[in-house]
């Protein structure tokens, strides 16, 4: 009798709980924008610090200004990064920012809207997924690189990090400056 009084009661907790069971809220997907500004600037400026702080005489990276610890924050920010830019490259649909943020640079002389850098997404969300992948396998060379303490891999992958991110700002932050930045690169060749 006992065991049957328990099982109709645990039945009977049970029911009641799983009528009352609401599914699990969704969890909104970041922005372009918040993972751009929380995550992939902070970890970039990490990155150019640790290299800015070891360059040597020969402008390069100077592999007896690097200690341990700073291989290992190298190795620790350029896998963050790589990490960041593979979130960006799965964002599905990508959305720049909610509604009512205002995006860097938005309202001042040559910046954009989150409206107009979203136009430029939408008009070609390939390549925003595929100029993220690029993004992460440079931010990965400079993790393997760091992880190997391999100042001759490291130094110019930290110098053209700075390249990598802008080819992708050119294309959609602010495109109206991409010729002018050809323009400039050609004069200089």
């Amino acid at each position: 009798m006992k065991w049957r009084g328990f099982l109709v009661v645990s039945a009977l907790v049970l029911a009641g709980c799983s009528s009352r069971m609401e599914p699990a809220p969704e969890v909104e997907q970041p922005t372009l924008y918040q993972v751009m500004k929380d995550e992939i600037d902070p970890k970039a400026d990490e990155i150019w610090a640790i290299g800015n702080a070891a360059i040597g005489d020969q402008a390069g990276l100077d592999p007896n200004l690097m200690t341990d610890e700073s291989w290992s924050a190298l190795a620790l920010h350029a896998t963050d990064l790589q990490q960041a830019a593979l979130k960006l490259a799965s964002l599905d649909p990508i959305v720049v920012a909610r509604p009512g943020v205002t995006i860097l640079d938005e309202g001042v002389p040559g910046g954009h809207s989150a409206a107009q850098v979203q136009q430029q997404i939408n008009d070609n969300p390939q390549l925003m997924r595929d100029m993220s992948r690029a993004l992460a396998a440079h931010a990965g060379g400079i993790a393997a690189a760091a992880r190997a303490q391999d100042a001759a891999t490291a130094g110019p992958l930290i110098d053209q990090l700075d390249s990598v991110c802008e080819s992708c700002h050119l294309e959609f932050w602010y495109p109206s400056q991409k010729a002018l930045v050809e323009q400039i690169e050609n004069e200089i060749r």
